[in-house]
């Protein structure tokens, strides 16, 4: 069996070692285009984690106009053909699990703490697609969708509210020469927007250090911010592995090119990758998380559409929940993650998961209804 963990990580340093992360740090200009969240052209629905630069880098390397994206099957079934001789493209199915360790008489294994023991691992498979431009006879909803504003925002300008909306305190000076994050101030500083040569260059770099910012101990505690080590560091490496996929995620989706990219942290990514083959997964895994932390966050804290709601319907709203996680949570729950306010458990997974999904239900506050058999969040439950 082909290791599929291997071959995807294989193409990642390729492109390291040419000097760019797929669809990130290329040397743009007004002329190329700006890459997309890549989606099925089928479904409408966007790839995720480590499906995005690679799918980014085909398109990429390979010259495709759209990031459009679908299986044989689905061409065929749309009614149309893939180009004889069409080389496919590899993507992966990928879901992190975690199980308890039990003994012979099936009974838990605990640590020197009393609690259990767990065996982390992944469930991986590989899937071929190929892009619209590789396929002929497809319809035209299939090929050219209609353009649609991205969840509310019409224009760049709109990225002000986005990030004034995440909780995060960003200070702005002229006599900045560089941006950064600083954890025990937990306060992003940028240089002033009018030293950036355009919005694009300005958004993706803001984006970068906001996603450093979603790793701090009260929001998804992750260790590289949490914990940080020097420059040079296999954990320093990730951290800005992550930052950078999470800028370029969130770049994606609003639809600008990114350009917070900086080679001098090529190096260490290539060793890292080189040393570990799942570590691109763990980093496009917390990127994801970073960037849909930071929507959700947006979310909650952006004024109501309506100004004639009721203040009283207002301040009696349901408070949404924030999802206080770490990688154990993205491992255990898996594509379902970040979980909404209703939650249906697959009883197909191990036991040992089941329980452990169960049991960190009910730490953030859901409650178990029996007669639908699904997890619903309750805020006085979580209070």
């Amino acid at each position: 069996m082909a290791d599929i963990y291997q071959a995807i990580t294989d193409r990642i340093l390729d492109s390291l070692e040419q000097g760019h992360l797929p669809g990130i740090g290329q040397p743009w200009d007004p002329s190329r285009r700006t890459p997309l969240i890549p989606c099925n052209a089928v479904s409408g629905r966007q790839y995720s984690g480590i499906n995005v630069p690679l799918l980014w880098g085909e398109a990429e390397g390979r010259g495709f106009s759209q990031d459009r994206w679908l299986t044989f099957r689905q061409a065929k079934e749309a009614g149309g053909t893939v180009r004889k001789g069409a080389k496919s493209t590899l993507a992966c199915f990928y879901k992190p699990m975690k199980r308890e360790i039990v003994d012979d008489a099936g009974e838990p294994v605990l640590d020197d703490e009393g609690n259990p023991k767990e065996k982390h691992f992944a469930i991986l498979r590989g899937f071929n697609l190929f892009n619209v431009d590789q396929c002929d006879g497809l319809p035209d909803e299939v090929t050219n969708p209609p353009a649609t504003s991205v969840e509310g925002f019409d224009s760049v300008s709109e990225l002000d509210d986005f990030i004034d909306g995440c909780g995060i305190k960003i200070t702005h000076s002229l006599d900045r020469e560089i941006a950064g994050y600083y954890p025990r101030q937990d306060r992003v500083l940028m240089p002033a927007k009018e030293r950036f040569h355009d919005a694009d260059s300005y958004y993706s770099v803001a984006l970068h250090e906001l996603t450093h910012a979603t790793g701090h101990e009260s929001r998804l505690a992750r260790i590289g911010i949490t914990d940080p080590e020097p420059f040079g560091s296999d954990r320093y490496a990730l951290e800005e592995l992550v930052a950078q996929l999470g800028s370029a995620y969130l770049c994606g989706h609003f639809g600008i090119r990114n350009e917070a990219f900086d080679a001098a942290y090529i190096a260490n990514w290539i060793s890292v990758l080189q040393a570990d083959k799942k570590a691109i997964f763990r980093a496009t895994g917390a990127a994801r998380l970073a960037a849909e932390f930071l929507k959700q966050t947006h979310e909650e804290n952006r004024t109501p559409a309506s100004t004639d709601q009721p203040l009283k319907e207002s301040a009696e709203a349901k408070p949404k929940r924030r999802p206080q996680a770490d990688d154990q949570d993205i491992e255990l729950f898996g594509h379902q993650w970040p979980l909404g306010d209703s939650v249906k458990l697959d009883s197909t997974v191990d036991r040992g998961t089941f329980r452990a999904q169960v049991t960190r239900l009910k730490q953030m506050g859901y409650q178990f209804d029996a007669a639908t058999q699904t997890w619903t969040y309750s805020a006085a439950a979580a209070a």
